[in-house]
C-alpha cells in the first residue's frame, strides 16, 4: 500500500500534536513533517500539506497562486477552527478544509475522505488479503465500537477466541489502536461511515 507523506504548517502545538495523533492512526500515513511558516511548501515532498489559516503569512499563498508559482504543489488543506469557510475553498488555494473544532470521529471521517483518492477500490490492501473472513467480521465489530464480550455474543464464540482473533488482526495489520483499526476498515471498505454511530 502506498504511504502518504504529510506536512503540517502551524505555530500551534495543539494543532500539530492532535493532527499527528490522528494521522498516525491511519494505516496509509508515511512521514509527517512540521513547519511554523510557509517557507517549506515549495521544498516539501509531502503529498498533502495542512496549512493553519490563522498564520500571518497566509496571504502570501494567495499571491503565489495568483502569480502562477503554485503549480505542481501538493494538495493544500486549510486548517480551520470554525465551520467550513466557503471562501477558503472558492479561492482555489485550498482543495479541502479541515475543521478542527469538530469531534474526533468527524475529523477522522474528513481525513479518510481527503486521502481516499489515493486508493483504487479494485486494489485491496495486501495486508487485508491476509485477513480471514472471521477476522474481517471481528474487525467490522471492533470498528463499530463493540466490546470483546459483545462480539463473542454476536458471533456465538468465546471471548478468548475473540481476543485471539484481535491479536492476529493487530499482528497482521500492524495497527494497535481501535481508532486505527476503524480507519483501516473504512479505507478498505469493510464498514461504511454511515453505519457508525
Amino acid at each position: 500500500m502506498r504511504k502518504i507523506n504529510f506536512l503540517i504548517i502551524t505555530e500551534s502545538f495543539v494543532y500539530k500534536t492532535g493532527l499527528r495523533f490522528l494521522l498516525e492512526e491511519m494505516s496509509v500515513t508515511g512521514k509527517i513533517h512540521y513547519s511554523e511558516d510557509l517557507s517549506q511548501i515549495e521544498k516539501s515532498n509531502a503529498d498533502y500539506i495542512f496549512v493553519d489559516t490563522g498564520l500571518p503569512d497566509v496571504q502570501d499563498l494567495y499571491k503565489q497562486v495568483r502569480s502562477g508559482h503554485a503549480e505542481g504543489w501538493p494538495v493544500l488543506i486549510a486548517l480551520t477552527h470554525h465551520r467550513k469557510d466557503k471562501n477558503l475553498l472558492s479561492s482555489g488555494l485550498f482543495r479541502h478544509s479541515l475543521d478542527l473544532s469538530q469531534p474526533k470521529s468527524e475529523i477522522l471521517h474528513s481525513l479518510v475522505e481527503i486521502t481516499k483518492n489515493n486508493f483504487s477500490p479494485n486494489k485491496a490492501s495486501v495486508r487485508e488479503e491476509k485477513l480471514s473472513e472471521r477476522e474481517k467480521s471481528i474487525l467490522r465489530f471492533v470498528a463499530l465500537g463493540y466490546t470483546n464480550k459483545e462480539i463473542a455474543e454476536k458471533l456465538f464464540i468465546s471471548m478468548h477466541t475473540v481476543i485471539t482473533h484481535r491479536k492476529n488482526i493487530t499482528r497482521k495489520l500492524g495497527i494497535k489502536t481501535v481508532s486505527g483499526l476503524t480507519v483501516y476498515a473504512i479505507l478498505n471498505q469493510l464498514i461504511d461511515m454511515n453505519s457508525m454511530g
